[in-house]
C-alpha cells in the first residue's frame, strides 16, 4: 500500500459540539481511526441560538484530529422562504470560514471524507466541482431504512441523490443500510465499512463470579419508539416470575420518567430494573466489563456502536434482528429475535442467563471478533484502501 500520508478533510452533517456533545460521536471515532495513518482535519457547522456574533469559531485537537467547529447565529426574517434562503447562505459562509482556517493551517487537502449524506454533503459536492476534490460518504442514518418508512421532501431527495451520484464511494456501516439506500435510488459505488470500537478501552473482565446475580445491560438514548424500552420492561416483569438471579441496568441520556413509571407499575423498579444517566465512554466500558449480557430490542437499527462495544467487552448479545445486527451475531454470540416479539425475547434472555451460568460463551472469542472487524486499525486500513483507490483514478 502507498505510504504517502494523506491530508483528509472530514465533513459531517453530525458531529459532537457544544450544544450536543454526543451528536455523531461515531463520526468522530471514524476520524480518529483515520488519523492513525493520515492527517485529519474535521469541520462541523452548526447553528447556535446563543451566538453573540454571526459566526463563532472554536478550534481544538483531540486524538490527533484537528477540529474546527463553526457556530452561526440564525438570521431573522418574518418570511419563511427568505429565512430559509438566508439560513442556507449563512450555513455556506460558515463552511467557507472553516475551510479557510483549515487550508491555512493544514495545507492542501487530498480527499474529502463526508459523513451523513444530507445536508453537509452539498459542501462536499461543491468542493468537487470547484476544487476537483473527490469525496467518499460514510452513512449511518436510519432514515433510509425500509423499516423506518421515512418520507423525504422533493428538494432533499433531489440534492441527496445528486450528492450520492458524485461520490467516489458510499460506505454504509451495514449491508442492510446499503440495500435500503439502493432501493430508494441512491446509486453509487458501495463498500461496507463498519463502525469502530476502541478495543483497548473495551475488553473483557477475567474471572467473573457466577455466584452473584447475572447483570443484564442496555445502553441507548432510551427513546421508546426506537429502542422499545417498554417492551423490554414487560419482558423483565415476566422473567421475574421464573427466576430472581438477575438484574437489568438501563443506561442512557434520554428522559427516564416514563420508563421509571412503567417499571414501578410492573413492580420491578429498583429491585430487578435500575436506571442510570448518560455516561462517558470510559464509564460505559467499565459498566460493560462488569456486566454479563447486553440486551437490545430495537424496532429499527443500523449497526449500533454499543453492540460492537459489548462484543469487545466479551458480552453475549440478545437483540432484535433490526438493521445490520444479524450480519454479525451468530448462535455462538447470543440470540436474535424479531422486533416486537416479546415472547421470543423472554425465552432468549432466560436461555442466555442459563448459558452464562454454564460458561457456554467464550468472552475472548467474542472480543476477538470485535477486534478483527471493528478495531481502529482494521477500519482505518479499510478506509485507506478506498482513499488510495479513489486517488489513483
Amino acid at each position: 500500500m502507498n505510504e504517502k500520508k494523506l491530508n483528509i478533510l472530514f465533513l459531517s452533517s453530525w458531529y459532537p459540539n457544544r450544544l450536543f456533545p454526543s451528536l455523531g460521536n461515531f463520526v468522530q471515532k471514524h476520524a480518529e481511526c483515520v488519523a492513525l495513518k493520515s492527517n485529519v482535519a474535521a469541520l462541523f457547522v452548526f447553528s447556535d441560538p446563543n451566538c453573540k456574533e454571526k459566526f463563532e469559531i472554536v478550534e481544538s485537537t483531540l486524538n490527533n484530529v484537528y477540529t474546527v467547529n463553526v457556530y452561526y447565529r440564525l438570521p431573522s426574517h418574518n418570511f419563511p422562504v427568505l429565512f430559509q434562503l438566508r439560513r442556507a447562505f449563512r450555513y455556506f459562509r460558515a463552511h467557507k470560514k472553516g475551510l479557510e482556517i483549515i487550508n491555512s493551517k493544514f495545507g492542501k487537502i487530498d480527499l474529502v471524507h463526508h459523513n451523513i449524506l444530507y445536508r453537509a454533503g452539498i459542501i462536499a459536492w461543491w468542493l468537487k466541482k470547484t476544487q476537483n476534490l473527490s469525496y467518499i460518504i460514510t452513512e449511518n442514518w436510519t432514515g433510509y431504512l425500509s423499516s423506518k418508512k421515512m418520507k423525504f421532501g422533493i428538494l432533499q431527495t433531489s440534492l441527496s441523490k445528486m450528492i450520492a451520484r458524485n461520490a467516489s464511494f458510499i460506505t454504509p456501516v451495514s449491508k442492510d443500510l446499503r440495500d435500503s439506500m439502493l432501493r430508494l435510488g441512491f446509486n453509487s459505488n458501495y463498500e461496507i465499512v463498519y463502525n469502530v470500537v476502541d478495543t483497548i478501552l473495551f475488553h473483557p473482565l477475567d474471572n467473573k463470579s457466577k455466584e452473584r446475580k447475572i447483570k443484564l445491560l442496555h445502553v441507548s438514548t432510551l427513546d421508546d419508539p426506537h429502542k422499545n424500552i417498554s417492551g423490554m420492561l414487560r419482558v423483565i416483569s415476566e422473567l421475574v416470575k421464573r427466576r430472581s438471579d438477575f438484574e437489568m441496568l438501563f443506561v442512557g441520556e434520554g428522559d427516564k420518567t416514563k420508563h421509571i413509571k412503567t417499571a414501578t407499575e410492573l413492580g420491578i423498579y429498583n429491585s430487578f430494573v435500575f436506571f442510570d444517566g448518560v455516561k462517558k465512554t470510559a464509564e460505559v466500558a467499565d459498566i460493560m466489563r462488569n456486566s454479563d449480557c447486553f440486551v437490545m430490542f430495537s424496532n429499527y437499527e443500523n449497526l449500533p456502536c454499543v453492540i460492537i462495544e459489548a462484543l469487545a467487552s466479551g458480552l453475549p448479545i440478545v437483540s432484535s434482528t433490526a438493521g445490520g445486527i444479524p450480519e454479525h451475531i451468530t448462535e455462538r454470540m447470543g440470540f436474535l429475535v424479531e422486533p416486537l416479539d416479546e415472547k421470543a425475547l423472554l425465552e432468549s434472555i432466560n436461555k442466555a442467563i442459563d448459558n452464562i451460568r454454564s460458561d457456554k460463551y467464550n468472552p475472548k472469542e467474542l472480543s476477538d471478533y470485535s477486534k478483527n472487524n471493528f478495531s481502529y486499525e482494521k477500519v482505518s486500513e479499510k478506509f485507506h484502501e478506498l482513499y488510495y483507490e479513489v486517488l489513483k483514478k
